[in-house]
């Protein structure tokens, strides 16, 4: 049986053929992350070595323009105002219990700084994690359960503030407004009293607005490079699902189920070195 990863092309259609195809994958997935994260790992350590022989008078937070790489780990939450979920003939399923497990995300930034406390920059972050909700179908008094994965590519124009607490440290304040492209992947459908398959859902992609507030504590390590730990809250928008299902009744229409107002709380670390 092929393996997937969640970083190579065709990895929803393979991943998403049934709960029982999807489990074997997890060790795979997470082998996938621990690869991807150590290969953003050596790259910061290149960028700190190159940036540590380039010559500077000033820190990253007096330099005009900045770039760097970002990492974090939180949580999510949503909710769903879907009640007509699913194949017409069920009679329409409402939607609960929303829950999402840990996100990751990677990214990064480039900015300019106007003066020693105000700066610019535009971000992009990769999000992702693995979410599931559950639909019960009042006509026939059955429930479904659906699990996969939700991902957001988020795209910011920010403006931020900095207080200096002495020559090397400052805290800063940043808030950003943008877009954020929303997919739900893999999703599959299983009977919630009997645990066996129903349906592999179509993936969808959805374009959200996207906001955030973040605080952060940054530090210089070298004349031009600065490392930094943040706390942030975003808002991400909405998701929702295909409009097709796949599985024992065949290739069936179904009115997509939908997931509202998603946020998430995070704790990261940056890396940002000015030129």
């Amino acid at each position: 049986m092929a393996e997937c990863c969640p970083f190579g092309e065709g990895a929803s259609a393979v991943c998403g053929a049934s709960r029982v195809a999807r489990l074997p994958t997890v060790n795979h997935h997470a082998s996938c992350w621990a690869f991807f994260v150590g290969a953003m790992m050596s790259r910061l350590h290149l960028v700190v070595g190159l940036a540590l022989l380039v010559p500077g008078s000033a820190w990253a937070g007096d330099s005009d323009f900045f770039a760097g790489l970002d990492m974090s780990g939180g949580l999510a939450s949503g909710s769903s105002s879907t009640t007509d979920g699913g194949a017409a003939f069920a009679g329409g399923g409402v939607v609960g219990n929303v829950r999402f497990d840990g996100t990751v995300g990677i990214g990064g930034h480039v900015g300019y700084r106007f003066d020693p406390s105000w700066s610019a920059f535009v971000s992009y972050e990769h999000i992702r994690g693995g979410v599931s909700w559950d639909a019960s179908f009042p006509l026939y008094g059955v429930t479904s359960d659906f699990d996969g994965d939700a991902t957001s590519n988020v795209v910011l124009a920010n403006l931020a503030h900095d207080w200096a607490l002495s020559d090397t440290t400052t805290i800063g304040a940043n808030a950003g407004l943008g877009l954020s492209i929303n997919s739900l992947s893999g999703i599959v459908e299983t009977d919630r009293g009997t645990g066996l398959f129903l349906s592999d859902v179509e993936d969808h992609t959805h374009l959200s607005p996207a906001a955030r507030l973040g605080v952060g504590l940054q530090h210089k390590i070298a004349p031009n490079v600065v490392l930094g730990l943040n706390a942030a809250v975003s808002y991400v928008g909405g998701f929702e699902t295909g409009d097709t299902r796949s599985g024992n009744l065949g290739v069936t229409a179904i009115t997509p189920y939908k997931i509202d107002d998603v946020w998430r709380g995070s704790l990261g670390a940056s890396l940002k070195v000015a030129f």
